[in-house]
């Protein structure tokens, strides 16, 4: 039964992954410390990378319940892309705050950090989910498709720039 569901649970925890850090974005109810002695440049690019793999979580998702070749192999390395990025908060590496990380913070770093494990194990222990569809990809261009690209674009910058203001103070 788990083995033949395998795909919906694994692209379930990558959205989970997605919406716990969607809601760890600096200046919102969790994420309060302030990181303003970090350059712009830095926050920026780590917003962005951060904004990236929330977004590309989604897609990775989608191609997960499609069962596309390659994808729990995608999921793995999303998986350890947010157990790095949280293990290195959790651990005061990177980035650092002069203002304590909140229990609420923590808590939700540390479910996601195991989530990221769990998520890890399912990828590994049914890596042979067999793709339905090994034929290329091919993505038909539509003014929609397009229209809809640029409405998550705008989002992402939208994102990536409030993140950066909130978390250098301003």
């Amino acid at each position: 039964m788990l083995s033949k569901n395998i795909h919906y649970i694994i692209a379930f925890l990558l959205v989970s992954l997605s919406i716990l850090l969607t809601i760890l974005v600096p200046g919102g109810p969790i994420e309060t410390r302030d990181f303003s002695h970090y350059s712009e440049t830095t926050l920026t690019l780590f917003n962005i990378f951060l904004t990236a793999l929330g977004l590309l979580s989604f897609v990775v998702a989608f191609l997960i319940i499609k069962k596309k070749r390659y994808s729990v192999v995608m999921s793995t390395l999303f998986a350890l892309l947010y157990i790095f990025v949280y293990i290195l908060d959790l651990f005061k590496i990177f980035p650092t705050s002069p203002i304590a990380m909140s229990t609420t913070l923590f808590s939700i770093e540390f479910i996601s950090t195991l989530i990221g494990l769990i998520l890890i194990y399912l990828c590994i222990r049914f890596n042979d989910i067999k793709a339905e569809n090994n034929e290329k990809v091919s993505i038909k261009v539509t003014f929609y498709k397009i229209i809809s690209l640029l409405i998550v674009l705008l989002f992402a910058i939208g994102i990536v720039i409030f993140a950066t203001k909130s978390a250098m103070g301003e």
